[in-house]
């Protein structure tokens, strides 16, 4: 059994501001987890959190691909789960369309995994983005 997560939303902001939450470290810890991320292909990093049941709140991510403003992919292990998340940037009308895949959890525990994250990805994405864009399309204006 392997599961992909999917999300998809649209932003009311340009695809550089919605990269710019993506790839700069310090944006990417107000909206993520705090991190050693650099935008660079090959680059090993962590993103740290709190720690759980067979979890030690470390993910261990590698830098796969990067096309700027279009394409960013990593690996993403840690606990029961050895995946490839994929974050593509698109136009929307008025806006910006994000498309997350994570794809390869294998298994009982890893699909468990993939459960909780999906529950999670609303926070994340439909409430922690979006405020964390809006903050930086403020700032833009004045």
């Amino acid at each position: 059994m392997s599961t992909t997560l999917r999300i998809e939303r649209v932003y009311p902001h340009p695809r550089a501001l919605v990269w710019r939450a993506l790839v700069e470290p310090e944006l990417l810890a107000r909206w993520l987890m705090p991190n050693d991320f650099k935008p660079e292909v090959g680059h090993r990093f962590t993103f740290r959190t709190e720690p759980g049941p067979g979890f030690d709140g470390i993910v261990r991510c590698e830098v796969l691909e990067l096309v700027a403003q279009q394409r960013l992919v990593l690996s993403w292990a840690g606990g029961p789960i050895d995946t490839r998340i994929t974050f593509s940037l698109g136009d929307a009308p008025g806006g910006t369309r994000l498309v997350v895949e994570q794809t390869g959890f294998a298994g009982l525990r890893a699909w468990l995994v993939s459960r909780l994250l999906a529950l999670g990805s609303r926070k994340i994405y439909g409430h922690k983005l979006p405020q964390l864009l809006d903050e930086l399309a403020q700032e833009a204006h004045r």
